[in-house]
Formats: structure tokens, C-alpha cells, sequence
């Protein structure tokens, strides 16, 4: 199996079990060196590096936000060598009672079978709207 078909391979079995809430399989993916850019202009856009940073200025704030687990539904992975594309859709209530339902376009860049780099693209206008500016 090429490096491009175990990046793939490990990306759709970890999107697999976000689509339940299951986020276990996707964060033992993250290299401790981990760099995460939410792309665009608005307050979640911004980049973390180190996985610590990763935890404490992106995802802790955002999950935060969520009353209900967060589903991520896998609709496409793409693979060349190092690189795997992903488009998702996420699902999630807020802790007012919105709906959270973003579409987003993952670019993930693996090094030995971890996470060293993402760039995320979504909905920021959604995202402001939803999930407030902090």
C-alpha cells in the first residue's frame, strides 16, 4: 500500500468515527508538532501550532460552544503522497440551541502516518453568525 493509500486509509476510518461523535481515532492522528489554520477573516479564523496550542486556542473554545457532540459526516477523501483532502459536514447544536451544520474542506499534511499540518476551509460568515465572536 502506498504512503498516499495509508494516509487516506487512516484519515476515512478516523472520519468514520467522528461521524458518531467518536473523535478518539482522529486525535491519536495529531503529530505533537501539529500547525492548524482555520482559513478566511473572521473571530475562528487563525492558526495554532503545537498540539497544546491546537487543544487550548482552537478546539477547547469551540467545543466549548457546543451542547451537543459534534458529528462530522465524511463526503469525499482524496490522497497524493503526503497530502489528503477531506470534505465534511458538521452537525452540532449550540449551547443557545442553534444548529451548527458547517461544510468544510480539510487539507491535511501526514509525516509518518501523523498530522503535521491543516488548513481548514468553511463557512466563517456561518461560523461568526452561530458561534458569536467569542
Amino acid at each position: 500500500m502506498s504512503v498516499a493509500e495509508e494516509n487516506r486509509a487512516a484519515l476515512t476510518r478516523a472520519f468514520h468515527d467522528l461521524k458518531t461523535g467518536n473523535a478518539d481515532a482522529f486525535m491519536a492522528l495529531f503529530s505533537d508538532e501539529i500547525s492548524w489554520r482555520v482559513m478566511g477573516s473572521s473571530h475562528w479564523s487563525k492558526e495554532a501550532k503545537g498540539l497544546a496550542n491546537v487543544q487550548k486556542d482552537l478546539m477547547a473554545p469551540l467545543f466549548a460552544r457546543f451542547a451537543t457532540p459534534y458529528l462530522n459526516m465524511l463526503e469525499l477523501v482524496l490522497a497524493d503522497g503526503d497530502h489528503v483532502v477531506v470534505l465534511a459536514r458538521g452537525d452540532t447544536m449550540t449551547t443557545e440551541g442553534q444548529r451548527y451544520n458547517n461544510d468544510c474542506c480539510f487539507v491535511f499534511r501526514l509525516e509518518a502516518g501523523k498530522i503535521v499540518s491543516v488548513r481548514e476551509y468553511l463557512d466563517t460568515k456561518l461560523a461568526d453568525a452561530v458561534l458569536g465572536t467569542g
